[in-house]
């Protein structure tokens, strides 16, 4: 994972790679800018999944935690990304269970409740 600032520091590259024991492998660029405006932050994401790019989502800023929830073909994706001592950590949780094939949000279930996000990655990066 590396950060860079782009566009005279006016927004930031995120770039993600993962490679597993077999050779498969996971890569995403993100796009990290401030709405002028509303004074959060828009992230914008493509990975090598295969789901169409989506437009920016908005996120919240709480307490030093970046927040968002993203929707997509696979269903939902909710990221918590911050900074604890020094170390930058970026929680992923996922909710595909009940969605639609469309990518729209999930069914409620009978009792009226939507499925529960799991835990799907903790990544947790030094600085090199």
């Amino acid at each position: 994972m590396s950060y860079s600032l782009l566009a005279g520091g006016f927004g930031v590259v995120q770039s993600y790679r993962h490679v597993e024991a077999d050779g498969r492998h996971f890569e995403g660029q993100g796009i990290f800018s401030i709405d002028p405006v509303r004074k959060d932050v828009l992230w914008y994401y493509v990975d090598s999944t295969g789901a169409p790019p989506a437009a920016a989502a908005r996120c919240t800023w709480h307490d030093g935690v970046i927040r968002v929830e993203r929707q997509s073909g696979a269903g939902w994706t909710r990221h918590a990304i911050s900074v604890e001592g020094g170390v930058l950590q970026h929680v992923t949780e996922l909710r595909t269970a009940g969605g639609s094939d469309d990518g729209a949000a999930p069914h409620a279930a009978a009792d009226g409740k939507y499925p529960a996000y799991r835990p799907f990655m903790r990544s947790v990066f030094h600085r090199a």
